[in-house]
């Protein structure tokens, strides 16, 4: 029985963000290497954990594998998901139960603290760098995605929350973002088998 480890994330974005932190993951692996098939799902917006991930685990990832895999899920969010999230909120314990009954080992949540664009200004060198802004460009927004927003107004760009970043995630120093959010990302780290005290 193999193992597989899905990735359910709210937006291009993330599944860029989250393949990134993977590979960075994989350098810090004492075989190099995972011994684990890892799928990416972009569910589209909050929402989509409700009703898009279960569909495309059933139909969709567990035909892929022929059932013949142990599925660990992890389910990646913003905790300001309350912000921007339809009402009611997610009930996850439902979810949960959900893909549990429906073939999956184990369900892990890695949720960014207020949101994944929190994280990305942990490296804003980088991102004044990829906007060709200064260094000493002022910083201002009520949140991370108001921050980045904002920024990329600056230099008469647009960011578009969950879209693709069109060459930023690239840019990031994705070592550095891990290790200022590692207890955030913990959770992943365990299911990969890395030890990043």
């Amino acid at each position: 029985m193999s193992k597989c480890l899905v990735l359910f994330v709210e937006g291009d974005t993330e599944v860029e963000f989250y393949k990134q932190i993977i590979a960075n993951a994989r350098k810090l692996h004492p075989a190099g290497r995972f011994d684990t098939s890892i799928e990416y799902r972009n569910v589209k917006g909050v929402g989509g954990f409700k009703s898009i991930a279960l569909r495309k685990f059933t139909k969709d990832i567990k035909m892929k594998y022929d059932n013949n895999c142990k599925f660990t899920i992890i389910l990646c969010s913003d905790t300001d998901i309350f912000d921007f999230a339809p009402k009611p909120p997610i009930k996850w314990d439902e979810i949960e139960k959900e893909l549990l009954d429906n073939g999956a080992e184990k369900i892990i949540h890695v949720q960014a603290e207020k949101s994944i664009e929190d994280w990305f200004l942990y490296d804003l060198e980088s991102i004044f760098g990829f906007l060709r802004l200064s260094k000493k460009t002022k910083v201002s927004g009520k949140n991370g995605y108001d921050k980045l927003q904002h920024l990329y107004r600056q230099a008469n760009k647009v960011y578009y929350k969950g879209i693709r970043s069109n060459g930023m995630i690239g840019r990031l120093n994705i070592e550095k973002i891990a290790d200022a959010v590692k207890e955030q990302l913990n959770p992943l780290y365990e299911a990969l088998g890395v030890d990043k005290k």
